[in-house]
């Protein structure tokens, strides 16, 4: 076992520590946590408690944020001084110009990104993580809403929702994920030419229209595990792709491209969780969390409406 991988169990055991992590977060860390996945799998966890009193995530910051608020009655940290996607960093997706928009339609329902500020999220009216678009909206009942989002995301989900949706028209766009160029993919398509195309809803137009699937990371691994076909083309983020490397052997994965490698996650390496767990030896290597009640409440009942949606709870 690796030095720092058994370093970090034995802190884990002696400090009393629950590892959440996404699978973006470094394919080296994801020994170490107890739970590992996509947006909806992390906040599943979240809801379902552990029996820890502190919680590490793995994961940037406003997903520290939300689990802070379902889990009130742990210490949550992130590693060092954790770290912020710049799509909720964005000019134009900060509160006072969000709350402008929104207040001109005050009698319809809001739902925000996933990856937006805090202060968006407590705006709005239900929450949704990237593959889980179209699922919340045609959840929500009422025929017209508002939509806060991802820019190419918001673009796929409006292909699959069956209402009228209102959106905000200053939507920042990953630039992760716009990175990946078409002609790659089609290059990739005449070299393997029996391989299933899955690809995130944040690529680029170009590049879900020729995929078979633009969806979240999830159901991505819920096909590669029930499906006969033995090649998959992933335009996903590339610690995702070494998890299903890892996980599916018998299988053959192609990475749509090097670029799709996020360093909002990629900073999480093994010694800064080392560092993290280290309460002894290393008293700046994590940053706790915290959420006033009034906030906590929000975000619950957002957290509740968006499982609600999917059935869970």
């Amino acid at each position: 076992m690796n030095a720092q991988i058994q370093k970090i169990q034995e802190l884990k055991k002696k400090h009393d520590i629950f590892i959440i992590a996404h699978h973006y977060a470094p394919a080296e860390t994801h020994e170490i946590a107890d739970v590992l996945g996509d947006s909806r799998e992390f906040f599943l966890h979240v809801v379902k408690g552990c029996k820890q009193k502190n919680v590490l995530v793995l994961a940037p910051t406003f997903f520290a944020e939300l689990t802070a608020a379902y889990m009130g009655d742990k210490h949550v940290f992130v590693p060092d001084r954790g770290s912020t996607c710049p799509v909720a960093m964005d000019n134009m997706l900060q509160f006072d110009h969000v709350k402008l928009w929104r207040d001109q339609y005050p009698e319809l329902p809001l739902v925000v990104y996933g990856t937006s500020p805090l202060s968006i999220k407590l705006l709005a009216d239900y929450i949704a993580f990237p593959g889980d678009v179209p699922e919340v909206i045609n959840h929500v009942d009422a025929e017209r809403l508002l939509y806060v989002g991802e820019y190419n995301c918001t673009r796929e989900a409006m292909r699959k929702v069956n209402k009228e949706v209102l959106v905000y028209p200053n939507q920042p766009t990953c630039n992760v994920y716009n990175s990946a160029s078409v002609n790659d993919l089609e290059q990739l398509r005449e070299e393997y030419p029996d391989a299933l195309v899955m690809v995130h809803p944040e690529c680029c137009e170009a590049i879900t229209a020729k995929a078979d699937y633009a969806i979240g990371t999830g159901k991505m691994m819920e096909i590669i595990a029930n499906s006969d076909c033995k090649t998959f083309i992933l335009g996903v983020e590339k610690n995702f792709y070494l998890r299903m490397c890892r996980e599916f052997p018998d299988k053959q994965f192609v990475h749509l491209s090097n670029y799709i490698s996020c360093s909002v996650f990629n900073v999480m390496r093994l010694d800064k969780v080392l560092d993290a767990c280290d309460f002894d030896n290393a008293p700046d290597g994590r940053t706790e969390v915290k959420m006033d009640s009034a906030s906590s409440e929000k975000i619950v009942s957002l957290i509740e409406k968006m499982y609600k949606a999917f059935g869970v709870l």
